[in-house]
């Protein structure tokens, strides 16, 4: 008896280490539960007002009040929006009824965050679309203020007008020089006005006009915050136009506030710094992909005036007047045919590496296709792959073509299809330009890379949809196992025609839903792309939710039955344990919704009977069943060995499910 004794109880312990390890496997599981994207988020079309968004924390449940209020409407000339909305979201849900105007919305309040969202057109007045965005308590105390400006953002392909809004505040008070330049690149601009008032004020300090009345000189008070507006208008869109808005001190020539403009065709390169006295040369250059440029040319700018211009392919050698920072911009003009090219600007000193250098890839105005630019820079000189994949995701794009650009030339390009090209590039500043075209009336999208030679390791990755709404999220992965990716549309101001998620890494798409769902990725460490693609219904504008998280463990379903035979007309007891389960249903021999652990005692059974606990956890559901036999009619008595070798091994099994339910609850025990 003793061997037989010492291996029960061996064997018992070592089901309690199994099931210690496996609740704490369970604990792991539910620990690493944070989101790695937890969004709500409004998108909008092309050449529309991008949406306002902002968010706030309650720390007190209570009665809330939102004011939404149009400060354009206050300006004198009035200058009201031609429509706004605005949503109240917790969670992927819409706190109260949204406002289709200014006002206010009331709301009860639960601790948590909270996101704003705005959406409208800005009206033709000068000043339209300054909002302001006022949170308050039942005391009317302010819980978040913000202010902001509805107004159509630089797109790809821009119109002839651009409207601007910004805002500076004076340190001293005095008179102040107020002007607003027209760089004539590349060509004059038709009209430009300029409008400057104090924040909370209901008259104009100056008005401007480009052409007669350029700058105007007025006294500014010290600590004033006052807001600028500007309109300027270019001949066409195709071309554009360039504008310089300058605040200086009368007193001592000092600058205020600055801001260059851009419009149609323009393109802001970027910022760099030059220093007084030193040459330098402004390089052009036409890459002819996919095909030559009909017109090319950039500027160098400082504040109100260029510094080197360079209208043409070729190169214009310039000297630094002062040191600071000076910007680059650009103009390219495509073949009617194809209607698409590239370029590259370069801003050189007499030796050494480039100040500036990049490449971009445009398209003719009402071209079908569309042109990016992905800039990037390589650790060292060396043979590198770039890759192009089309995901045919939610359809095949009609065409995309891919070419690397560096130092004012290509150094690799493949065109209209997926697959590699190997380069050798030196260390430094690169891009990979990109052209695609969707099919009329859907979307694709498209993945462009680069790695070292011979090596899978992502050294720059992007995706990019064409021909759709597209938001694209970079999610980084610490820990490999899977994940889980939900996607909802709120219906913000209305919802989604349809909708479709995907996750891709470098040229392999991961998984994805189309509209409404979730769906599961295996991942390892490793940086990946979220790709949202939409469509409105019957607005320029909507709103969706994206939740990336790791997925839950799997439920685990334990049952037994005590005994597992009886005789005809006995009962048995079963026994049950779960992880990971949210709810539990029996079926065969017993029915209806069970506990998550427990004990339940039969009916009579008269034939073998087959006892199902399914149990579902948060994504999947797992089940287990026993079977119950009846044994035969047996003459004579028994002995009582039987009948207690049973109670032995109920006992057993209740403190099992004992020691499960402590290791569930957190409870501690010697082994």
């Amino acid at each position: 008896m003793q061997p037989s004794s010492m291996s029960f109880l061996q064997h018992t312990m070592r089901l309690v280490r199994v099931a210690f390890a496996a609740a704490l496997a369970s604990s792991a599981a539910h620990a690493q539960t944070t989101p790695l994207l937890n969004e709500v988020h409004t998108i909008s079309a092309t050449g529309t007002a991008a949406p306002v968004e902002h968010q706030f924390t309650l720390t007190a449940a209570g009665q809330y009040t939102l004011t939404l209020t149009d400060l354009g409407a206050a300006l004198q000339p009035s200058a009201p929006v031609a429509s706004i909305k605005l949503a109240l979201t917790n969670g992927s849900s819409i706190v109260g009824t949204p406002l289709s105007a200014g006002g206010t919305l009331q709301f009860n309040g639960t601790p948590g965050t909270y996101g704003i969202h705005v959406v409208g057109t800005p009206g033709s007045g000068l000043g339209s679309g300054s909002i302001g965005i006022l949170v308050t308590d039942s005391g009317k105390n302010q819980v978040a203020a913000f202010s902001d400006q509805l107004a159509v953002p630089p797109q790809p392909v821009a119109s002839s007008q651009d409207d601007f809004s910004d805002t500076f505040t004076v340190q001293n008070s005095g008179a102040y020089q107020i002007k607003i330049t027209d760089l004539q690149f590349p060509q004059a601009l038709n009209q430009g006005i300029l409008a400057l008032t104090a924040q909370g004020s209901s008259s104009l300090v100056a008005t401007l006009d480009i052409s007669s009345n350029p700058q105007q000189t007025v006294n500014l008070t010290s600590g004033v915050t006052y807001s600028v507006f500007a309109i300027g208008v270019a001949s066409s869109s195709a071309l554009g136009g360039l504008y310089n808005i300058l605040v200086t001190s009368s007193a001592d020539a000092s600058i205020t506030y600055s801001k260059t403009r851009v419009l149609g065709g323009v393109s802001d390169l970027g910022q760099l710094t030059l220093t007084a006295g030193a040459s330098y040369s402004l390089n052009v250059a036409d890459l002819a992909f996919p095909a030559a440029l009909t017109q090319v040319g950039a500027v160098v700018v400082q504040n109100a005036t260029l510094a080197a211009a360079q209208l043409a392919a070729g190169s214009a050698p310039f000297v630094a007047t002062t040191t600071g920072r000076y910007e680059a911009y650009s103009l390219a003009t495509p073949a009617t045919a194809p209607g698409v090219g590239s370029y590259s600007v370069q801003v050189k000193p007499q030796s050494g590496a480039a100040l500036l250098s990049v490449a971009r890839a445009v398209t003719a105005v009402g071209n079908a296709s569309a042109a990016f630019s992905f800039d990037t820079t390589i650790p060292a000189a060396g043979a590198y792959v770039a890759n192009l994949q089309n995901f045919s995701f939610p359809l095949a794009l009609t065409s995309v073509s891919m070419a690397v650009a560096q130092n004012g030339a290509l150094v690799g390009a493949l065109q209209n299809g997926t697959g590699s090209v190997n380069i050798n590039a030196a260390a430094g500043p690169i891009t990979l330009l990109a052209v695609a075209q969707a099919a009329s009336g859907s979307g694709g999208l498209f993945d462009v890379n680069l790695t070292g030679s011979g090596s899978s390791t992502l050294l720059f990755d992007a995706t990019q949809a064409v021909g759709t709404y597209f938001v694209a999220r970079k999610i980084t992965v610490t820990s490999a196992g899977t994940y889980d990716v939900s996607a909802a549309d709120v219906g913000f101001p209305a919802p989604f025609t349809n909708f479709d998620v995907a996750v891709t890494q470098g040229t392999s798409m991961l998984g994805q839903i189309a509209s409404v769902g979730k769906f599961s990725f295996t991942a390892s460490p490793g940086d990946y792309f979220v790709n949202f693609m939409a469509q409105p219904a019957t607005s320029s504008a909507g709103t969706y939710s994206l939740n990336v998280v790791p997925k839950p463990a799997a439920p685990v379903v334990t049952l037994s039955a005590s005994p597992t035979h009886v005789n005809s007309g006995g009962t048995t007891t079963l026994t049950w344990s779960t992880q990971n389960a949210t709810s539990c249903t029996a079926s065969g021999g017993w029915t209806g919704s069970q506990a998550l652990s427990g004990t339940f005692t039969t009916s009579a059974l008269t034939t073998a009977t087959t006892f199902t606990l399914t149990c579902a956890g948060p994504d999947e559901s797992a089940n287990q069943s026993v079977t119950v036999s009846i044994d035969a009619a047996s003459g004579g008595g028994g002995g009582g060995g039987g009948a207690l070798d049973e109670a032995f091994l109920l006992a057993v099994a209740v403190a099992l499910g004992l020691r499960a339910y402590q290791l569930r609850a957190g409870t501690s025990f010697r082994d």
